[in-house]
């Protein structure tokens, strides 16, 4: 039996990201993985600068990577529920087509 997650999430903890909501956001990511019952599935870190400042906050699932911009705490639900979740990224919140290798 493994230990090891389906996902890990970086949740940007640079300047800009902190100053645009990250503890609020991070708030709201822990609570839905929760009450979705996700938390033995997703490992949550606080990363350094993922160098993304012009579209902050911003997080970064593995595997992926995945990179979600401008989050809002409804971004960060729906991250949960259908990328987390149902395995389906979220489209409209990443940051570009490019970061997906």
């Amino acid at each position: 039996m493994s230990d090891e997650k389906q996902y890990r999430v970086y949740l940007c903890g640079g300047s800009s990201c902190t100053a645009c909501g990250r503890d609020a956001l991070l708030r709201v990511l822990e609570d839905e993985l929760w009450a979705w019952e996700l938390e033995s599935e997703v490992e949550v870190y606080v990363s350094g600068c993922q160098d993304h400042c012009d579209y902050s906050p911003n997080l970064k699932i593995w595997p992926g990577p995945y990179q979600y911009k401008a989050l809002t705490t409804e971004a960060i639900k729906k991250i949960v529920e259908q990328h987390l979740l149902n395995n389906t990224p979220v489209a409209e919140h990443l940051a570009d087509s490019s970061h997906r290798r």
